[in-house]
């Protein structure tokens, strides 16, 4: 069975440490965002993406499969005062979101932990607009100290094929960071 990050660490995804090697802002710049866009953020956590998304677009759907991280959001959207995100809790293989309803599905370190890539991607077909784009970031597939085993990681190769291989067409692929690649496709 695929590891699942533990809500226990949650602070791991806080850590201002993290911003050095997985940065926001730089990631945000590439996506392109405007002040009409609807985000979904798949596999939310903290925030850490869904927060700083949210000063960019119209709307953000943050999900999470795991209550304890978005009670840890709910906190931080409550006391910075914002009003465009929605928490929703989530099964791994069900988005509960209509039919052609966001711009962008935006998945961070969430798609090596799938166990049913398949079934999510229908989803992700469902609920993109006709000029959606999903939005994978992940962990390279390299020996390192933190971070998932090697065994679970998935080379960007891999999932450029998974997603072709389920109707999606391949835009764009960039650096996320020295540990993470970014790959977009329609």
């Amino acid at each position: 069975m695929i590891h699942k990050f533990d809500a226990k660490k949650a602070g791991i995804l806080d850590d201002p440490g993290r911003a050095q090697f997985l940065n926001p802002g730089n990631i945000i710049e590439k996506l392109k965002l405007t002040g009409e866009m609807v985000i979904a953020d798949l596999g939310c956590g903290t925030g850490f993406f869904s927060i700083p998304v949210s000063k960019r677009v119209k709307k953000v759907f943050a999900l999470d499969i795991q209550q304890e991280m978005l009670d840890i959001l709910g906190n931080k959207i409550e006391k910075e005062k914002i009003t465009n995100i929605e928490t929703i809790l989530s099964e791994e293989s069900s988005i509960p979101l209509s039919d052609k309803s966001v711009d962008i599905i935006l998945m961070v370190n969430v798609f090596h932990e799938l166990e049913d890539k398949v079934s999510l991607l229908k989803e992700v077909k469902r609920v993109l607009n006709r000029k959606g784009r999903l939005v994978i970031i992940d962990w390279k597939k390299m020996e390192m100290d933190f971070g998932p085993p090697f065994e679970e990681r998935l080379s960007e190769k891999d999932v450029i094929e998974i997603c072709h291989g389920n109707g999606f067409t391949f835009l764009e692929r960039s650096n996320a960071g020295p540990y993470n690649y970014l790959l977009i496709f329609s």
